[in-house]
């Protein structure tokens, strides 16, 4: 239910990203690294602010678990 954003310096967490309702299944980031998707069980994908670790957006429309997703380059477009 949660995504945790890990400092690869020191290995400590930088935030636990919190709103799903049933397991992540996968998660990305954009290539500048301010933003985070993630996919879940609960159907929907999460957009977030990898610098605050609030939620921007929650993507809703699937009729199944989402088990992927991905962000494009510029991080305007999101695929799940």
């Amino acid at each position: 239910k949660t995504c945790i954003l890990w400092n690869t310096s020191d290995g400590k967490p930088v935030h636990t990203l919190r709103g799903h309702t049933q397991w992540v299944n996968a998660c990305t980031l954009s290539v500048d690294g301010k933003l985070a998707l993630s996919a879940s069980k609960d159907k929907t994908c999460i957009l977030w602010n990898t610098c605050d670790g609030t939620t921007i957006h929650t993507l809703r429309g699937h009729t199944h678990f989402v088990t992927g997703c991905a962000l494009s380059a510029d991080g305007r477009l999101a695929l799940s």
